[in-house]
């Protein structure tokens, strides 16, 4: 697997050393400085929560791919996070914030997120993007555009998401019946590992179809007079 690429920050904007003051105080200061300081140079999106679902759920899939990049821990996305967030979201955020510290509960990120998701996803959209998770199948997707649409609608079945043994029964019962004949022999308990079969599956087949297809024999040309 070829190295995963870091994004680069805006050009002109240098990432900072920060202090060398001996004030741990100033220390702990200078380091969340430096820290927002970089992850600002990679010009984060920013959310209003005035938009559309589908546009806040954009805007949370591109920054957790820059957090994921970037490999930031949870105890770091956690604090940059709430800088991305403006109006109406970054109200809901200090609203949530003080109602769940009152509750004693510690902010993480998965916390974050299903807070988000129950205020700036309607009702509505996340049931029938649940509808969507529930009935999805492999059709006429490879495996790889079968898995990421999976991933993608999972975070709308968190009851599915706590357990990988779930996400990979799932994953299975809306495999196509070739490939599900061939993975749910010995029925695997983690994704990973069904996942990998279900690959080995399709790889053999498309090479038992490239080895028995017979081209056509032309027809012959009608002479015209």
């Amino acid at each position: 697997m070829p190295p995963r690429r870091v994004p680069q920050p805006a050009a002109g904007r240098a990432p900072e050393q920060g202090s060398t003051s001996n004030d741990p105080m100033d220390v702990t200061a200078t380091s969340m400085e430096t820290l927002l300081k970089r992850f600002q140079s990679f010009r984060p999106p920013t959310l209003k929560g005035t938009k559309s679902a589908v546009e806040c759920e954009s805007w949370l899939d591109d920054i957790e791919m820059l957090f994921d990049s970037l490999e930031y821990t949870d105890e770091r996305r956690v604090k940059l996070i709430g800088h991305q967030l403006q109006e109406v979201a970054k109200n809901w955020r200090l609203t949530t914030k003080r109602a769940l510290e009152h509750r004693g509960t510690e902010i993480t990120q998965k916390v974050f997120k299903a807070e988000f998701y129950q205020r700036l996803f309607p009702v509505s959209y996340r049931k029938d993007k649940g509808d969507e998770f529930a009935n999805l199948r492999h059709g006429q997707l490879n495996i790889e555009e079968y898995v990421a649409k999976l991933s993608a609608l999972l975070r709308f079945a968190p009851h599915v998401a706590e357990s990988d043994e779930a996400v990979a029964d799932q994953f299975i019962n809306g495999l196509n019946l070739e490939i599900f004949t061939l993975v749910n022999s010995g029925r695997p308990n983690s994704f990973s590992e069904a996942l990998n079969r279900a690959k080995g599956a399709e790889a053999r087949l498309l090479r038992q179809r490239s080895t028995s297809y017979v081209a056509p024999t032309p027809r012959p040309l009608r002479k015209t007079s």
